[in-house]
């Protein structure tokens, strides 16, 4: 059983299973090498989960991305994370510049309660769209809530913008919300609901 994820039969009855459809494409990076962390700290584990609730949202969010823009696919980063993997991340972070990009695994991040997403968008012969920067890039330049300085400065495009503010768009109008200095990253819920109503995985 692969160690982040040991528990996943009660993963599967408390977590909803998101699966590759004509709107989604996976491609979870912490399965990969191709991450900040440059390791596979899922071991492998391909497998998509979120809380049932924010699972319902996103499928509002997949209908709504095939009726306006019906060549366009979610691909998706991240979902759930166990805790565990929360600490590693935070401890490699830790004392450096970049350590406000990771939540502390106390309380912890929403992914760790299955109730938020990494995600881009791209179309059906899987080309992303450019947003300006690639997943999990720690520069201002990804930062939601500078983009307006990044605009007049003309380091952030205006294709690159309207890019965002289009997944931004899709996202948000299921209740979704974008982290202000990650574009790639929405809660589905606040973080401090999240922390008293929904379960953990460690």
């Amino acid at each position: 059983m692969n160690a982040p994820f040991q528990n996943i039969t009660w993963i599967e009855s408390h977590f909803q299973e998101i699966l590759p459809s004509d709107e989604v494409v996976l491609d979870l990076k912490y399965a990969t090498s191709d991450n900040f962390m440059r390791q596979d700290v899922y071991q492998s584990f391909h497998r998509c989960f979120l809380s049932p609730l924010a699972a319902q949202h996103f499928q509002q969010a997949c209908l709504r991305l095939s009726d306006q823009h019906p060549s366009l696919q979610f691909r998706i980063w991240d979902a759930l994370r166990p805790r565990s993997v929360q600490a590693q991340f935070y401890s490699h972070l830790h004392g450096t510049p970049f350590q406000g990009y990771v939540a502390a695994p106390y309380p912890g991040s929403l992914h760790n309660y299955g109730m938020a997403l990494d995600l881009t968008l791209q179309n059906k012969s899987g080309e992303l769209l450019d947003m300006g920067t690639d997943f999990d890039d720690f520069r201002d330049l990804a930062q939601p809530q500078l983009e307006e300085t990044l605009l007049a400065s003309g380091s952030l495009t205006k294709t690159q913008y309207s890019n965002r503010l289009l997944l931004r768009e899709i996202m948000e109008n299921e209740g979704f919300k974008v982290l202000a200095h990650e574009w790639w990253h929405f809660n589905a819920l606040p973080k401090e609901e999240v922390w008293h109503k929904f379960p953990v995985v460690e």
